[in-house]
């Protein structure tokens, strides 16, 4: 018995941290809206002028400009496969603000410039990594709203 009582003792010593308990501690809001994601794809030229998806590994577009990414252009793998980019050069480095209807990107050339598959390409690859509803596109002076990956 007394063992038993010696194990209570060293067990309550134990579990007793001296933290008093608190009332609960008021913090910022949880975060909303939809999250980035993780399995990113990126929208290339097919031949015969279509944009089509091609997945990236888990986590490499995090951090990354994507505009940047579709101006440098696919990897050797993706130009051996006929895809292609037609997002220019100048158009990196760009930036992407949410807002209520979706993001907002402002690119570093004339957006009035860019190809229909340019458009596309940056469009669906923004909304495939954070699906937030429509892009506005802005640069030299000029701006194509609400746009849809189609």
């Amino acid at each position: 018995m007394r063992e038993l009582g010696l194990a209570v003792l060293v067990l309550a010593v134990l579990t007793a941290c001296g933290i008093r308990p608190t009332d609960p501690i008021p913090g910022l809001e949880a975060p909303s809206g939809p999250a980035e994601n993780s399995s990113p794809m990126l929208f290339w030229v097919a031949p015969g002028g279509r944009v089509i998806p091609v997945g990236r590994p888990e986590g490499s577009l995090s951090g990354f400009d994507v505009v940047a990414l579709l101006a440098k252009g696919p990897t050797n793998d993706e130009q051996s496969r006929g895809l292609a980019t037609e997002v220019p050069f100048d158009a990196a480095p760009a930036t992407v603000d949410r807002v209520a209807n979706g993001l907002d990107v402002t690119i570093s050339g004339d957006v009035s410039q860019l190809s229909g598959p340019a458009v596309q390409q940056i469009v669906c690859t923004l909304l495939t990594v954070q699906p937030v509803g429509t892009v506005n596109l802005r640069g030299g002076g000029h701006s194509l709203e609400l746009q849809k990956c189609a």
